[in-house]
């Protein structure tokens, strides 16, 4: 497995739990943030939001700066972006390979064509009587 591959899915596996999300909507709404005025807005510890922090941190899904004895934290836009590619990927699907025809290929194509003309037809037919 690609190494953007085993990112994404971790960084999937960060957002699963719904604290982390929200923190990740929060900080995307406000900007950067001081961990004080994280932690004022959900009704956890002190010590929950340092796990959660450094869940999200190590997914590289937010960064940290460190001021003095405080910490700032903000989204990190690379990362986003690597979700948005990766769902937008699943959202597309496979991409059509350049495969040259085979002789079963094309007796299946005639085959279908043919179902379309005769169902064509038919309705033609329908319609004059």
């Amino acid at each position: 497995m690609a190494a953007k591959e085993e990112q994404f899915i971790e960084v999937l596996g960060v957002l699963a739990e719904g604290a982390r999300y929200k923190i990740l909507s929060l900080l995307a709404s406000k900007g950067e943030l001081p961990a004080k005025d994280i932690l004022a807005e959900f009704e956890f510890t002190q010590p929950t939001l340092s796990h959660h922090m450094a869940c999200l941190v190590d997914a590289g899904l937010v960064n940290v700066v460190r001021k003095g004895r405080f910490a700032y934290y903000s989204v990190n836009k690379d990362t986003i972006d690597l979700i948005s590619s990766g769902i937008e990927s699943l959202k597309t699907g496979p991409k059509k390979s350049s495969k040259a025809k085979t002789p079963e290929s094309d007796d299946l194509e005639k085959i279908k064509k043919s179902k379309k003309k005769k169902k064509k037809d038919k309705n033609k037919k329908k319609k004059k009587d």
